[in-house]
């Protein structure tokens, strides 16, 4: 009842009402150790991250499905642990004939640049292997032909091959989960020729980087909108540490 009550009190408020109901309730807690705590903490906040997806993904459902039809790949970029990837064909799977297609490098995160240092990410950090991968959905209840995996580091892997493999099929959902600025820049330059109106782009660390539209995912479609002017993006949903947005098409150049 306490995990529920938390999550309940936290949809209410801001992640910072949510880290002062855990540290109160921690302090009035009688924990023997502190394993057992920060096990129980790792538990809560993972338990509303899944719930804040479940919302995403459940919202993009009912988007498209009134405007249907919205045919074409759920593509995801960092693929990690297979949570998120899982949980979108847990709610489209029902609605939607969509491939699902995973960028990873499979060895964790690249080397951090300077533009993104943070304590958070560390070279080698959150590493699944791609048989891991493929083992984790596929048991979750993919089948095997609508999952595709592309392996290796941005820089590498989304290039004209990929493209071509990839086309002239477009994106229903694209799910940036990228972590980094110097990540999200080739991402969004290779998902640029597979928008079609209706498309919706998903930021998962929007908010990384204290939201400071300098860093990140931010500064990265910041750019990408600057240097791509025509392209039309209305705001979607917004969660604690995500955005979506809502492409709408592109406007005739003057």
């Amino acid at each position: 009842m306490i995990r529920e009550e938390i999550l309940r009190r936290a949809y209410d408020g801001s992640p910072e009402v949510l880290k002062k109901i855990v540290r109160t309730l921690l302090r009035r807690m009688p924990f023997t150790r502190v394993a057992q705590r920060d096990r129980w903490v790792r538990e809560v906040y993972y338990q509303f991250g899944q719930d804040e997806r479940r919302r995403m993904f459940m919202s993009i459902a009912r988007f498209c499905h009134i405007n249907r039809p919205i045919e074409g790949y759920y593509f995801e970029f960092g693929s990690h642990g297979a949570h998120t990837i899982r949980l979108a064909f847990e709610i489209f799977h029902h609605l939607f004939d969509w491939t699902y297609v995973a960028f990873d490098s499979f060895e964790g995160l690249p080397e951090i640049s300077t533009i993104d240092q943070q304590q958070i990410w560390q070279k080698g950090k959150l590493k699944t292997s791609e048989d891991d991968f493929i083992r984790v959905v596929t048991r979750h209840g993919m089948p095997k032909e609508k999952l595709i995996t592309i392996n290796g580091f941005y820089k590498d892997s989304l290039n004209g091959e990929t493209r071509s493999k990839l086309l002239p099929q477009k994106a229903a959902v694209v799910y940036v989960d990228c972590d980094l600025y110097e990540s999200t820049v080739p991402v969004l330059r290779f998902c640029k020729d597979f928008l079609q109106r209706g498309t919706i782009l998903v930021f998962d660390d929007w908010n990384c980087f204290h939201g400071d539209p300098a860093r990140g995912e931010r500064l990265a479609f910041g750019e990408f909108r600057r240097d791509n002017p025509t392209l039309i993006f209305e705001d979607f949903v917004v969660t604690n540490e995500a955005k979506a947005f809502i492409f709408l098409g592109e406007r005739e150049s003057a």
